[in-house]
């Protein structure tokens, strides 16, 4: 397939390191707020209280946003090799084979020439099956390709959604440690990083969920190939298809004719 992705592989290693950087921002920024918030409480009088409690949301938010972004952030993909074996599934698999289509056929074949007998008709029935069998696996190694290029792209996709997620977050929680310096403001700080950090937490849910869904598809759509390849009129039972005559016995009878192979006159 003539399938490109959407970064380069030293894209998506920037993309990565950004990401990784991203995530170490955003964990300094958050103990900065609770940091300035805890130092204004004492100067905030009845109004500590509030103040405690919201930097205590912010606090259990901030955990649970490092608790889902976990479960996956130190497992970035490999999508160049995916891209990369799907490739050379098609150029070194389906290709060849591609070409063998066209030669597999009794007009291009000197057999049905030079040949007659049990034997040699046995031989020529036997190319049709052949061909059958062939296409099947080159559009195997098309659906291959393409379904490997695919996953090779949902893993791009997925980070460069999670990239769209921690820029925005990052940008609201440095505006939050500024607010937090102030006593007045520490509280609306506090409020403020709790709410973009439950909106990371959604979006980053979000983002999962999709990918989730989008490679379930893709899962579903590799079971029907290898249904298909088990299925498939070209592989009988997912085999190459065989002869059920035998064509191996040359013996000579009276007349000097052979049993299975003569040599056309």
């Amino acid at each position: 397939m003539g399938h490109g992705l959407p970064l380069s592989e030293s894209e998506f290693n920037d993309l990565i390191h950004t990401l990784d950087d991203g995530i170490r921002r955003i964990e300094k920024l958050a103990n900065d707020i609770i940091d300035r918030v805890n130092d204004g409480l004492r100067f905030l009088g009845p109004l500590a209280q509030g103040a405690l409690d919201l930097l205590r949301r912010f606090g259990e938010l901030v955990t649970k946003f490092f608790s889902e972004v976990g479960k996956f952030f130190t497992r970035w993909g490999v999508p160049w090799t995916l891209y990369s074996h799907g490739q050379t599934w098609t150029q070194q698999v389906g290709g060849p084979v591609h070409e063998l289509v066209s030669k597999v056929d009794a007009g291009q074949l000197v057999t049905d020439d030079y040949w007659t007998g049990t034997a040699a008709t046995a031989y020529n029935g036997l190319l049709p099956l052949q061909v059958k069998a062939l296409a099947a696996i080159k559009a195997a190694t098309d659906d291959l390709d393409d379904a490997l290029w695919k996953v090779a792209g949902g893993v791009i996709a997925f980070w460069l959604a999670i990239a769209a997620v921690l820029a925005p977050y990052i940008v609201e929680l440095i505006a939050a440690a500024a607010a937090a310096l102030g006593v007045v403001t520490a509280p609306a700080a506090a409020a403020a990083a709790g709410a973009s950090t439950a909106k990371a937490i959604a979006l980053t849910t979000a983002v999962v969920t999709m990918s989730i869904t989008y490679l379930t598809t893709l899962w579903t759509q590799m079971r029907d190939l290898d249904q298909r390849l088990h299925n498939s009129d070209g592989l009988p039972d997912g085999h190459w298809p065989t002869l059920v005559s035998d064509i191996s016995n040359g013996r000579v009878h009276d007349g000097g004719k052979t049993l299975d192979w003569n040599i056309k006159s």
